[in-house]
Parts: C-alpha cells; sequence; structure tokens
C-alpha cells in the first residue's frame, strides 16, 4: 500500500504559518483567526486520522457464454472507518463494461462491509481473468491518502454461443444406441427407407393401412432408426503461429468446440485428447457435465516450449475401437505430429484432418518471408498429399470461412469412400 502526505495538508499548514505572521506584522486579529481556523484543521486532520486496514474480496462466475452480462462482484471491510474509497477495475481485452465505466467511490464504515457490483460484457470468448483493481482511500478533510493494487485470481471460462448442426461429423460406424444420426439399417426410426410385402417377424405396429387397402394383403413401412456413435477430438496444440488475435491453436480449439458442442447435441460420446507440450485425455462420454469439463478443458489449452511432441506410446488410445472416428486439428506444423494420422489410420482407426490454414503466418517465422512462405508452403502440401495418399480425409480451414463450412465439408468428405 502507497501511503501519502497530500499536498493540501502542506498548503494548511504553510499557509496557516505564513498568514498568522503576516497578521501579527500588521497587527490585524482576523488574519490571525484565518491562520487558526487553517490550523485546527490540519491538527484536528492528523489527529483523527487512522490509516485504513483494508480487506478486499473479487468474486466472478466460472463460466459465462460469450456477450452474456457478467456480475463481478467486489466486497470491501474495513477495521477503520473510512470515509472515501475510489475502487476502479481495470478490465482486459474480452470484457467490457455495460455502463461505460468501472470506477466507483463508496464509504465505508468501521468494522463494515460494502458491496459494490460491476457489470461487465464478455465480447470474446476464452479464459479471462478480471484485469487489476486498484483501491484509493482518502480522509475526511483530504489530507492523506492512501492506494493500494489488487491482483484478482478468478478466472472466467467464456464459451462461444455460436451453435450449427450442421457442424458435427458423423462417425463411419454407428453404435446400437439411441442417437440422430440416421443408420442405414433398418429398424424403428422416424426417416422412411421403403415399402414391402410383409413377412414373419413383423411388427404389426408398421402395418401400412393405405397400401395394404389398395394391394389387399399386409404391407409395411420400413424406416432408418436413429443410432449414435463415438468421437475423439484430437487437439494439435504442439506448435503454435500468428497473431495474438488470430492464433492458429486458438482457431483449433474454436473448431473442436463447435465439433464437440454439434456432437454432443447428437447423442454422440465425445472425447478428447489435447496433444502439446503435456497429454491430456477425456473419454468419450455424454451429458451436460461432461460437455462443461471438456469446454473448460479446451479453454484452458496452453502452448509451451518442448523440444519434441509427445510419442504414440503416450496417446491413450489403444482401447478404443474401429469403430471411434477421431478428428484432428493441426496446422501441419510440425512434422511429426503430421504423421500421428498416418499412424492411427495404420492402426485401424477411422481418422480425419481438419487442417488449420497457416498462410497468414508467415510473419511468424525465422526466415525472409518470401523463401519462408514458398518452403512453408511446399512442405504443408507434401505433408497433407501423404495424408490424402494413405486414405485420411483432408480439409483445410481458411481464416477468413466460417468454422460450419469446413466442418461441413470434411464431414462430406469423410462420408465418402476411403481410397
Amino acid at each position: 500500500m502507497n501511503r501519502r502526505v497530500h499536498v493540501r495538508f502542506l498548503i494548511l499548514i504553510l499557509g496557516s504559518t505564513g498568514i498568522t505572521l503576516l497578521g501579527l506584522a500588521v497587527q490585524r486579529v482576523d488574519l490571525v483567526l484565518i491562520a487558526s481556523a487553517l490550523g485546527a484543521i490540519a491538527v484536528v486532520g492528523s489527529v483523527l486520522h487512522q490509516w485504513p486496514d483494508f480487506s478486499i474480496d473479487l468474486t466472478a462466475p466460472r463460466r459465462a457464454v460469450q456477450h452474456d452480462i457478467i456480475d463481478i462482484v467486489v466486497t470491501i471491510a474495513s477495521k477503520t472507518p473510512a470515509p472515501w474509497v475510489q475502487v476502479e477495475l481495470e478490465l482486459p481485452a474480452g470484457l467490457v463494461p455495460v455502463l461505460g465505466h468501472t470506477t466507483t467511490v463508496v464509504a465505508v464504515p468501521a468494522h463494515h462491509q460494502v458491496t459494490l457490483t460491476f457489470q461487465v460484457k464478455a465480447t470474446e470468448w476464452g479464459v479471462v481473468i478480471p484485469g487489476r483493481l486498484i483501491v484509493t482511500y482518502r480522509d475526511r478533510f483530504g489530507l492523506f491518502s492512501s492506494s493500494s493494487v489488487h491482483h484478482p485470481q478468478p478466472r472466467i471460462a467464456v464459451h462461444p454461443n455460436a451453435k450449427n448442426r450442421r457442424s458435427e461429423i458423423v462417425p463411419q460406424k454407428l453404435r446400437s444406441r439411441v442417437g440422430t444420426h440416421r443408420s442405414s439399417g433398418h429398424g424403428e426410426g422416424s426417416d422412411f427407407a421403403e415399402v414391402r410385402p410383409m413377412r414373419i417377424g413383423d411388427s404389426p405396429k408398421a402395418l401400412n393401412w393405405r397400401v395394404t387397402a389398395r394391394k389387399r394383403e399386409p404391407w409395411i413401412t420400413v424406416r432408418h432408426p436413429e443410432r449414435s456413435g463415438d468421437l475423439v477430438v484430437l487437439l494439435d496444440s504442439f506448435c503454435d503461429l500468428g497473431s495474438p488475435d488470430n492464433r492458429m491453436v486458438q482457431r483449433a480449439v474454436k473448431a473442436a468446440m463447435a465439433l464437440t458442442e454439434s456432437n454432443l447435441d447428437q447423442h454422440d460420446r465425445v472425447g478428447l485428447l489435447d496433444v502439446g507440450h503435456r497429454v491430456r485425455w477425456f473419454r468419450p462420454r455424454t451429458g451436460r457435465h461432461h460437455r462443461a469439463r471438456l469446454l473448460d478443458a479446451l479453454l484452458q489449452t496452453q502452448v509451451e516450449p518442448r523440444p519434441s511432441p509427445p510419442s504414440m506410446s503416450l496417446f491413450p488410445l489403444h482401447d478404443l475401437d474401429d469403430a471411434t472416428t477421431i478428428v484432428m486439428l493441426t496446422g501441419l506444423a510440425d512434422k511429426s505430429m503430421s504423421q500421428r494420422p498416418l499412424e492411427l489410420r495404420h492402426r485401424g482407426l477411422d481418422v480425419a484432418v481438419l487442417e488449420i490454414d497457416a498462410n497468414d503466418h508467415h510473419g511468424q517465422l525465422e526466415y525472409p518471408v518470401d523463401l519462408a512462405a514458398r518452403l512453408w508452403d511446399l512442405q504443408r502440401n507434401e505433408r497433407r498429399r501423404t495424408l490424402v495418399k494413405h486414405g485420411v480425409p483432408v480439409v483445410t480451414w481458411s481464416a477468413h470461412q466460417p468454422v460450419e463450412l469446413a466442418v461441413a465439408a470434411l464431414a462430406q468428405r469423410h462420408r465418402a469412400p476411403h481410397r
């Protein structure tokens, strides 16, 4: 805490002394009385003053949705009276004040606490931490002041609010669990398949009365049953490039969120494998709590230096069967990570790759931009061709394209027969 005597105190002391000397010199009683009043203010203010003993607490919700209004609550308690306390909350990028300011002035009585609520709006998704909290104190006469800076610890996970049901990936092999993906088989469902004569073992509930009356023999309506599948999102967070507002891993996290939200809405089991400076594994599951767990894990994705990416032996995918679809989100920036889809493909797993286009990130390389751009494109084109050659579908997501379109293109290519 930075404590200081206000310049007003010095003005009162010097003014009182000067006016007293002037009054005595010219023998003016009124000047002496004025000087006495000024000196009395300084003396009384000094006697009554007590430096505050603050305790500051800041609370905020753990989760929020983009464009939501968030209440940041600041609680101030003091053991001594604080007649004038200014509280200023500095906000980071991604949070903007609803009322246009985040500064207020309150009085805190002794042994009491005052609660302040700052309403802010989350404009960007990600993990944000409320900025510095600057508390400035002044006494009743404005003679003494102090200021302190507090760094709050709460982390707010802001989830994207954009949901598009076209951004799901339909697994190649569906489970027998009930879901929303139309199966190629026949059974009870909502999608029409065909009308055929009734056979032994068919359910009378499927009888098509209109065709039966016209054909004068029992005919039934056959439908496609709705099934669900298993999806694992493989996030490559080992290498990152780009400007602060257009990071490669940040865009990969955005695509992973779109896949997670959409496929969970389709009642699929979704898992997450984050491969970067460490390996984070979340087994495929469903449910509201699992959704929140995956989104929080994606928002906390970090890129830290590491000599080489983790080996395949650290990937906890040995217990997955061939009915699980793996979608890898990568910029194909690292040669070793670019080989991971091929190794998974050789294991017999269904793999697809959504490539994060890095053409806007040439300036982050260590070589001259023109030469680096050509070498960068050649390397990535070769890695892309190798994946496609071995039957791994690859779709490139450019920075100016909505993520839903890229995922829809990957889903269409994924449904096509692998070569």
